[in-house]
């Protein structure tokens, strides 16, 4: 049985000036397997518009059935279950949030600018 996760993205020390041509990816992951690559649980792509502002509201939805172990017991293990969102502009990474989110209901990602 899908579930969602709901929240807002939001840029780190204000706001960026969009083209029109960027994607906010947003996904839920298992991460807790450690040398091997995450699995993604879901996802959402928003393809932001010119002069996008932030906050931007999102809503993932999420297969918990698609994590390596009983979702439960993962998600109770920090570092099991996080969220990852990201800013694309023709596959060159602008914005990505430096730190682990942990899966809750409600979410709010900040994100940084990649130098």
């Amino acid at each position: 049985m899908k579930q969602t996760v709901r929240g807002r993205i939001l840029i780190k020390n204000g706001n960026s000036n969009f083209h029109g041509d960027e994607i906010l990816y947003i996904s839920v992951r298992d991460t807790l397997r450690h040398d091997v690559d995450c699995i993604e649980l879901g996802n959402q792509n928003i393809r932001l518009r010119k002069g996008q502002q932030f906050p931007v509201d999102y809503e993932c939805t999420y297969d918990p059935s698609k994590a390596h172990m009983k979702f439960e017991q993962i998600k109770s293990i920090p570092g099991g279950i996080t969220m990852s969102a990201r800013i694309e502009r023709n596959e060159q990474l602008l914005f990505i949030n430096d730190t682990s989110i942990p899966l809750s209901t409600n979410v709010d990602i900040e994100l940084v600018k990649v130098d």
